[in-house]
């Protein structure tokens, strides 16, 4: 298996971070929209279902035009193919880039940097998606991770784009160290 560094799988990315970035704030920012008597009785499956679901819409609607870039559905799992190397999925992370979820056999491959039907080989698969503040009613910061497994490889933040300095990165990395016992 062909071992990516995080310097050429967010390059890889790079011209797409605007999109990235509105595609995750935008979808917390829409469920935030929706009047707090409908939010107060959301649990939080109801919560993010309904926030993973903006977000695929604003992914349909910001990069369905996009020539090198390709919408497919694996067996449930929706992913984006980016270029001719990387693809992508959205999700709710923590900190470390991690997410949370009941894995279909299509996304526990994935997360292994399996390769699935109708996706580039070898395949470089990468998990973006928005890492809510403590109150989940704002975006700390939008990340692009690499699941190995149930571990993450490196995780990186993407510079929001309001906050870039031209002639700056777009991205940093936010991996942490593993703690030694």
């Amino acid at each position: 298996m062909l071992e990516w560094t995080q310097d050429q799988a967010m390059s890889q990315l790079d011209f797409i971070f605007d999109h990235l970035d509105a595609i995750c704030r935008g979808g917390l920012a829409r469920y935030q929209e929706y009047p707090a008597d409908i939010r107060i009785e959301h649990d939080s499956r109801a919560k993010f279902a309904c926030i993973y679901s903006h977000m695929e819409t604003a992914a349909h609607a910001r990069l369905s035009d996009l020539s090198n870039v390709i919408h497919k559905d694996i067996g449930g799992l929706k992913v984006w193919i980016v270029g001719e190397k990387a693809t992508i999925r959205f999700k709710k992370m923590d900190e470390d880039g991690r997410t949370r979820n009941y894995p279909t056999k299509q996304a526990k491959d994935f997360d292994k940097q399996l390769p699935l039907p109708g996706i580039p080989c070898p395949p470089l698969n990468l998990v973006v998606g928005y890492w809510p503040n403590s109150l989940g009613t704002d975006v700390e910061r939008v990340q692009v991770a690499r699941p190995m497994g149930k571990a993450i490889d490196w995780c990186a933040a993407i510079v929001p784009t309001d906050s870039r300095i031209v002639g700056q990165p777009r991205w940093y990395d936010v991996t942490r160290q593993a703690q030694l016992g």
